[in-house]
């Protein structure tokens, strides 16, 4: 393969990965609560970019009222709250954070997010893709 074939393989990967953090929610706060305010099925999951297959029945709702559940343990409500400045939803639950990252009518993005002793955030490697029922 010749330098310059390499070279652009190499560009060609950084920008998909440069994309692939850049994605951002940018929706009012009233499209975010039409879209996001359905039952949502988790259709695969990606670490490091490379999908991994989860087995599991997995689906989420979220509500007009900034709550969200598991449908398989609707007692554990989680809260959600978009930052519309920083263009993403951030969930909680108990001591997880997560930022939906990418939203429209047909999909979901979310990443789990580590939050350190001073409150900083920082994004984990695996994202979660769910599709709307």
């Amino acid at each position: 393969m010749s330098m310059v074939k390499k070279y652009f393989l190499i560009l060609l990967f950084f920008n998909s990965l440069n994309q692939l953090h850049s994605q951002h929610i940018n929706l009012s706060e009233e499209e975010v609560i039409a879209t996001l305010c359905h039952t949502w099925s988790l259709s695969f999951a990606s670490i490091q970019g490379k999908p991994i297959q989860i087995n599991i029945d997995l689906k989420v709702q979220f509500n007009p009222d900034n709550s969200y559940f598991l449908l398989s343990n609707p007692q554990k409500i989680g809260k959600w709250r978009y930052n519309q400045k920083g263009k993403f939803i951030e969930l909680t639950t108990n001591d997880r954070t997560a930022r939906i990252t990418t939203l429209n009518k047909k999909e979901m993005v979310f990443i789990e997010m580590q939050v350190d002793e001073h409150q900083r955030v920082t994004p984990q490697k695996s994202q979660f893709h769910f599709i709307r029922e």
